[in-house]
């Protein structure tokens, strides 16, 4: 009885064995064909893209178009002046933030060279703790 018992338990496994190599074989090529397809649906959109821009570029030399295409057109040009209203936008920024960054250095410096003394005698730099020069013992006004 164990043994007919042991055998069905065996029998069991490699058909659920079996079965599983089945479906993975089977979920790989799915897999498979899914990373395919999406390729091809990239491709397909890169060329479009293409074709779009060719076709604009025909537009924009004069290039009669049915009301459609023209109508997609123009809402192209509106969409290419608001970027080169952010890209100016971006410009100014940066610029404002370059003209803060060159005033804030320049404030430093004449602060830094407002912080230094200097003997009224000899022209060494003093130290702000300094009462007499250390270099000619003049004392420090």
């Amino acid at each position: 009885m164990s043994k007919d018992l042991w055998s069905k338990i065996g029998q069991t496994i490699r058909t659920g064995a079996e079965t599983l190599v089945q479906e993975t074989k089977e979920l790989t090529k799915v897999g498979r064909l899914k990373v395919e397809l999406m390729s091809l649906e990239n491709e397909r959109g890169r060329r479009l893209e293409e074709v779009g821009r060719k076709a604009y570029a025909l537009y924009r030399v004069g290039t009669a178009f049915p009301p459609e295409l023209a109508e997609s057109f123009a809402a192209v040009d509106e969409t290419e002046k608001r970027i080169e209203e952010k890209n100016r936008e971006i410009e100014a920024l940066k610029a404002e933030a370059e003209a803060k960054e060159k005033a804030g250095a320049e404030k430093a410096a004449e602060e830094e060279a407002k912080a230094k003394a200097f003997c009224s005698q000899c022209g060494s730099e003093l130290r702000p703790a300094d009462v007499f020069c250390s270099q000619c013992g003049t004392k420090v006004q």
